[in-house]
């Protein structure tokens, strides 16, 4: 039997490396496109996403498009709209 990957997650924060939100979500979308990549993967979908207190957290699993800042924003809207 053999094991295939069935998420990615990655949560960090903006710091000396992130100087503002925008390059905190660029890093952690492409740490996480990396990952799928690696395993053939490469169309992401967002299961989960949080921007709390300078931290983004971000579950993704196998889709059809590609993962960026524009696709978390919208993400993040549509979750913030839903009852």
């Amino acid at each position: 039997m053999t094991a295939r990957l069935a998420q990615v997650a990655v949560c960090d924060r903006i710091g000396p490396a992130h100087k503002d939100v925008g390059a905190l979500v660029d890093s952690v979308c492409g740490a996480v496109a990396i990952e799928w990549r690696r395993v053939g993967v490469g169309g992401i979908r967002i299961l989960e996403a949080e921007l709390h207190e300078q931290r983004l957290f971000l579950l993704t699993g196998p889709g059809q498009a590609p993962l960026d800042r524009a696709a978390v924003k919208t993400f993040l809207e549509q979750k913030r709209q839903k009852p």
